[in-house]
């Protein structure tokens, strides 16, 4: 599930990034923690993989502007229908019912909003000296909490905090109280003592709306032209310690999984070039030398720069690593130097390598393909933390070049991965996520379409192929995605949770395409949605049966080996010789769904066999709503096909949209 933070005109770049690295650090072992624009909110399908919606500080005259109408709806029926909604200064006058913002001033801003969170005012700003872009007005204040409403979740809530204030407003209490509102915390320092944060209950869903940055640092950076009064006593430490309680409760009270203390910035580990074949390791080496002119053993390409290290001096270098200051930076990520270490003397050990046992994997893969060498998987690039395994080899064109095909790049954790339509995510820990080495002859070019689904019907072949696992409901959702299929829920309604995805990347040189298949899968956590063991724990529950959960070894190992047979004949005889078992595998046969830009009411049939589209056919409905006929009317069926990178599903609303 994604934490999706507002990324449009008049957010304020300070308490955007403020509000990612808080977020990430709280959030980032449960939730993907990414940016989102204002048309992404208004036309694709955000919804059904969203957590909560965060709006940051700036200016919210052009958030309505980019939101009015279609994106305030979605929005607010998100929240409505379950959904969180959390709003830092700009993000809480826009989420009340009216702003009142230094009115009388050349600042003045006055008027009504949709959103309608909090249905009152709220006014500004409550202190005086606001400037935009600037610090002026700027200052700590205090914030006395209202400890009843926060009883169920601190318990030992302090009686104040120090927090951050740039700006914002105060809200302004209805005469009559309101069931659906309850004040968490208000400005002690002011006359009358103004509410500075609410929680907003909105039909099944919840709104909190602060006033004040809670996920702003305590005191400002020393280039900051605020300095704290002298007559402030308390401790840096103690202030920042509360505010981070603050707003780790602020998310709690959300109803979010959350840390019990923040994340750690994240640090790259070095990668690991491996295989049981040292002659795959050697050749790699030899190729990725001689794209540097002259031959070196370091190689700064279009995205990476990447520095090939010895295996012996392998200890020292994760050492230094670990040694390192992390960084929620990402771009400092992308741009630091990558190492790595070239394993000519044999398969790292768990002590360079603890969180995934090479030397296990390469067993199971050679005893799965019966090869010493096996085709795909049979050499590694490895690394416990990276960046992104897709970025590397996408992003890279001469160290892509130089790595043979059949190489996965494997990492244990990514710090800045890759999804479909340029989505970034962190994953989550039991998470299985590689990258995948293709190459494909230009006269074949037609086939790439459909490798995203052929590899993603590996997947679900790995699992479902193994004696005993025949009915665990691993799926396939269209066009890219691996579904669990949890049987019904109490309304007898079907039960689909995304346990993985799929995301191929080509490139054109030399008469061939190479292509870059990511993938990534939920194998052990149960967040943020659910993984392949719960669908493993939930047939054993159902059926009796003492089914073993995967590790991550294991479930690569089957993937490969599952792939190594159907590559061959993807290659000789096309998608067509797999299509009739993709489709008892995805969870579509049949469905019908409205097309969102046309309104047409449409039944899935199929895949077309020449450009891998979505075939569905229009269907007629009287006026109870029931099928009378096929569509088209005369007696023809009037088909309508969907490219698969220009449109997908939203789960909950049945609705084919464009991405």
């Amino acid at each position: 599930m994604n934490v999706l933070v507002y990324n449009g005109s008049g957010v304020s770049s300070a308490s955007r990034d403020y509000a990612l690295y808080s977020l990430k650090s709280f959030l980032s072992s449960a939730y993907d923690v990414q940016l989102v624009s204002p048309k992404s909110l208004r036309t694709e399908p955000w919804e059904d993989s969203c957590a909560a919606l965060v709006f940051p500080g700036g200016r919210d005259l052009p958030y309505q502007y980019d939101l009015a109408g279609k994106g305030n709806d979605r929005i607010r029926q998100y929240v409505k229908n379950g959904g969180r909604y959390l709003g830092f200064c700009a993000g809480a006058y826009y989420a009340s019912a009216r702003v009142e913002f230094e009115v009388g001033s050349e600042l003045e801003v006055v008027g009504d909003r949709e959103l309608r969170f909090f249905p009152g005012v709220c006014k500004g700003t409550a202190f005086p000296g606001f400037e935009y872009s600037t610090e002026a007005g700027a200052r700590e204040v205090a914030v006395q909490l209202n400890r009843t409403a926060w009883r169920d979740h601190w318990s030992q809530s302090p009686e104040s905090v120090q927090v951050w204030y740039n700006g914002g407003g105060y809200f302004v209490e209805p005469e009559e109280g309101s069931t659906s509102i309850s004040v968490l915390g208000r400005y002690s320092q002011l006359p009358g003592s103004p509410v500075a944060g609410v929680k907003c209950d909105v039909g099944s869903g919840t709104a909190v709306l602060w006033g004040v940055h809670p996920e702003h640092p305590t005191l400002a950076d020393p280039s900051s032209a605020w300095t704290p009064p002298e007559h402030s006593t308390e401790k840096f430490e103690e202030k920042e310690h509360r505010r981070k309680g603050l707003l780790r409760m602020t998310l709690a009270i959300l109803g979010l999984e959350v840390s019990d203390v923040p994340a750690q910035p994240p640090k790259l580990l070095p990668l690991f070039l491996t295989s049981p074949d040292p002659e795959q390791v050697t050749n790699v080496f030899n190729s990725f030398t001689h794209k540097s002119s002259p031959p070196a053993t370091d190689l700064k390409d279009r995205h990476d720069h990447f520095v090939l290290q010895p295996q012996s001096d392998a200890r020292s270098i994760v050492a230094d690593h670990k040694s390192q200051p992390g960084s929620t930076d990402v771009d400092e990520l992308h741009s630091a130097k990558k190492d790595i270490i070239v394993c000519s003397d044999g398969i790292p050990a768990t002590d360079v390598a603890p969180l995934f046992d090479l030397q296990l994997y390469f067993r199971l893969l050679q005893e799965a393909t019966s090869s010493p060498s096996p085709s795909f998987g049979g050499i590694l690039l490895y690394g416990e933390a990276v960046t992104s395994t897709q970025t590397m080899l996408d992003k890279n064109d001469k160290f892509l070049a130089a790595l043979p095909t059949g190489l996965a790049c494997l990492a244990s954790h990514q710090i800045a991965g890759r999804g479909r339509g340029g989505n970034t995510w962190v994953s989550p820990a039991g998470c299985l996520q590689f990258s995948l080495v293709l190459r494909l002859p230009s006269p074949q070019s037609s086939k790439i379409v459909f490798i995203q689904y052929l590899f993603g019907l590996a997947v679900v072949e790995a699992v479902r192929t193994r004696p005993g696992y025949e009915d665990v409901g691993v799926r396939l959702k269209w066009p890219n995605d691996i579904y669990g299929d949890l049987g019904v829920d109490g309304n007898g309604k079907k039960v689909y949770k995304k346990i993985g995805g799929i995301l191929v990347n080509s490139s054109y040189a030399g008469d061939q395409f190479s292509l870059v298949v990511g993938c990534g899968i939920n194998t052990s956590n149960p967040l943020p949605t659910t993984s392949i063991n719960e669908l493993v724990s939930y047939h054993n529950s159902q059926t009796g049966s003492t089914l073993a959960p995967f590790t991550q070894e294991v479930l690569l190992a089957a993937v490969m080996a599952k792939f190594s047979t159907m590559w061959p004949v993807f290659l000789e005889q096309g998608f067509g010789a797999f299509t009739d078992l993709y489709l008892t595998r995805w969870i579509h046969q049949n469905q019908r769904v409205t097309i969102q830009s046309t309104s047409q009411v449409v039944k899935i049939i199929g895949i077309t066999p020449d450009h891998g589209l979505l075939r569905t056919v229009v269907v007629d409905m009287d006026r109870y709503g029931n099928e009378v006929f096929g569509g088209g009317g005369g007696g023809q069926q009037k088909f309508v096909d969907l490219q698969p990178d220009g449109n997908g599903f939203d789960m909950i609303q049945n609705l084919l949209v464009a991405r």
